[in-house]
């Protein structure tokens, strides 16, 4: 028998954290961007880059300061654009934040980190349907770095939909993709467990800390197995209890 999902929405997997961290390590902190930003041969890029490293950082007025002075030179700039989304998004500025998405995917359909944070933004506004879509869309993109995270991402958004067999394909095409990609691991262990399939949810579980070590998602959930494993043992040792004798008639 199912098990009723948990009632805690899992958020879609965010690419543009990690893509942060790599323009971070490139050139360095934010500081030293602010001071060669006006010397860069490409001063919009610059700010670009300046301005997501503050969004890295959380520090979100810096941030918009330095893609407003991107967008003021080059105003058609996907990335810029994309990234003042999400400072839109963060800061609670919803429809804002979706004109900018809108903008930035209108002048670069094929940008599909763009694509992917916009469709976590849906997700999170409820929209799934929308968000499924556009997800749809993202998956291909044969040369995107992290389409594995794509597929979980859409997994997830399929699972939240009700269509468990779409779900549980694009996790497991997920795992054919990047098969040491840990979170597809952990979201189909979740679908197993929330559909009574405790040996395929342990089966992923095990393979998910294998891969990223006890988190609490992990302690959490092999808890739940652990429960549901017991309570099924114990149904089954009732079954097999032999009934006493109808009593017969005097």
């Amino acid at each position: 028998m199912a098990r009723q999902q948990s009632s805690s929405r899992g958020g879609l997997i965010r690419l543009i954290a990690p893509l942060l961290v790599v323009f971070v390590s490139v050139s360095g902190c934010a500081l030293q961007h602010n001071q060669s930003a006006q010397k860069a041969s490409d001063p919009v890029e610059a700010y670009r880059q300046l301005g997501e490293a503050y969004l890295q950082q959380g520090n979100l007025p810096r941030a918009m300061t330095a893609l407003d002075r991107a967008l003021a030179i080059d105003a058609s700039d996907p990335a810029a654009l994309q990234a003042m989304a999400i400072v839109y998004q963060r800061q609670g500025e919803v429809n804002l934040a979706e004109q900018y998405f809108d903008s930035a995917l209108s002048l670069a359909p094929d940008f599909t980190r763009a694509r992917n944070n916009y469709a976590s933004f849906l997700y999170d506004q409820g929209r799934t349907q929308a968000a499924c879509e556009q997800l749809e869309v993202a998956v291909k993109d044969m040369h995107y770095t992290n389409r594995s995270q794509l597929y979980t991402n859409l997994g997830r958004c399929e699972w939240e939909l009700g269509d468990v067999a779409s779900a549980r394909r694009d996790l497991q095409r997920a795992q054919e993709i990047d098969s040491h990609q840990p979170l597809s691991y952990l979201t189909l262990a979740e679908l197993e467990y929330a559909q009574g399939n405790l040996l395929r949810a342990r089966s992923q579980l095990d393979r998910y800390v294998s891969l990223a070590g006890q988190t609490p998602a992990a302690r959490h959930l092999k808890r739940e197995i652990s429960i549901a494993e017991s309570s099924t043992a114990a149904t089954v040792t009732s079954d097999t209890q032999p009934r006493p004798a109808t009593p017969g008639a005097l």
